[in-house]
């Protein structure tokens, strides 16, 4: 059937963009049973400029190199032409310009596509609908790429169901070649499973290869893994024995393990996972030397909006020594690639602290606290 507009008191396409797109998600909601068949006539060009101001302007350049603010030269005529071709049916996505990223401890890599940037326009226009329709069906354990949700909504919810539980059972999963095998635009590839009692996490842990078999995709064998997880003093120790060590697991670049509170407490912290930290301070010394040449200042700034973003994602509560290990990790590279350009000699720490009094980096900020959350609750 089609976009089912005679069961609305008026028409999908009519008022703004946020009032079209909640009468997609009534409609999803109110009838599951219901397929869409169409969402041509839902796009206009009302909607195409809701799509290019929530599309990435800076991000990189697909196989034309047209950049977001080589589009916006001439914003209104290529979305005219744009969605001319799209209502026409003449639209071709073009050719996705491929390249490779280091994954894990850097001797493999990922490979992703770079759409030019009127598709990604277009694809965040499709999407907006879809995500409309589709994320009624979502269940609220999912939190991959949802509107409102993020990785640390999910690491939240990890922690709180552990705490909660005094600990458990957690079943860590990696799927090999997940992106290889399943082309999902999103990050659910490694995902863990909490479980109160051992039985269920066992029964699980049994089937869940044969269930992902059906569909092509194989388990890591060495990633995927059930530990003990329970509170020190429970019997357990977490880690299976009086004298194991304690149990860990990762998860969305952290990891996960039981520490004492400042007030004495037993709670599950979160520092940054060795491998990720290794992988960034590794790319940050690349970038030091591939940028030395450039003026001081220009590379304060960028090496500034770096540790912005670092502490912006790895910024939580009990992370503040992984948060500093980055920190002095990129004063160390600076430090090193500015004495090494030239042919000059090496930059005494003297000379380099009296350079970082004029071009200051910033210090290590917790963004996400569980302090200011529990205050808010």
């Amino acid at each position: 059937m089609q976009l089912m507009e005679g069961t609305m008191p008026e028409p999908l396409n009519s008022g703004d963009i946020s009032t079209r797109l909640q009468k997609i998600a009534t409609l999803a909601r109110e009838h599951p049973e219901r397929a869409f068949r169409s969402i041509h006539h839902v796009i206009d060009i009302d909607w195409l400029r809701e799509a290019y101001r929530r599309t990435r302007k800076d991000g990189a350049v697909g196989v034309d190199g047209q950049s977001g603010a080589q589009y916006a030269r001439d914003l209104e005529k290529n979305l005219q032409s744009l969605l001319g071709r799209l209502k026409s049916g003449s639209y071709q996505a073009p050719p996705v310009r491929r390249v490779h990223i280091p994954k894990g401890d850097g001797r493999k890599t990922r490979p992703i596509g770079l759409p030019t940037f009127e598709d990604k326009l277009l694809q965040r226009a499709v999407a907006m609908a879809l995500s409309a329709i589709y994320e009624e069906t979502f269940l609220d354990c999912s939190y991959g790429f949802r509107p409102g949700r993020s990785a640390h909504d999910a690491l939240q919810a990890t922690r709180d169901e552990l705490m909660s539980n005094r600990g458990g059972w957690v079943l860590e999963v990696d799927v090999r070649s997940f992106f290889d095998e399943l082309k999902l635009i999103r990050y659910a590839d490694d995902f863990v499973i909490i479980f109160e009692l051992e039985q269920d996490a066992k029964r699980v842990e049994q089937v869940l290869p044969k269930r992902f078999g059906k569909y092509g995709l194989r388990l890591h064998p060495d990633k995927t893994r059930l530990m003990r997880f329970e509170r020190p003093g429970l019997g357990g120790g977490g880690g299976g024995g009086r004298d194991a060590r304690p149990a860990t697991f990762d998860l969305l670049g952290f990891t996960h393990y039981w520490a004492k509170s400042r007030r004495g407490y037993w709670v599950v912290q979160r520092r940054t996972a060795s491998g990720r930290l290794t992988r960034s301070l590794r790319k940050l010394w690349q970038w030091c030397k591939a940028h030395r040449h450039r003026s001081v200042g220009w590379q304060r700034a960028m090496l500034a909006s770096m540790l912005q973003g670092h502490y912006g994602y790895f910024g939580l509560t009990g992370n503040g020594a992984a948060l500093e290990t980055f920190r002095n990790g990129v004063l160390r590279a600076w430090r090193n690639w500015l004495g090494r350009r030239g042919g000059k000699r090496a930059m005494s720490w003297e000379r380099f602290t009296a350079l970082l009094a004029y071009h200051p980096l910033p210090n290590v900020r917790v963004v996400h606290s569980v302090y200011r959350r529990s205050a808010k609750a």
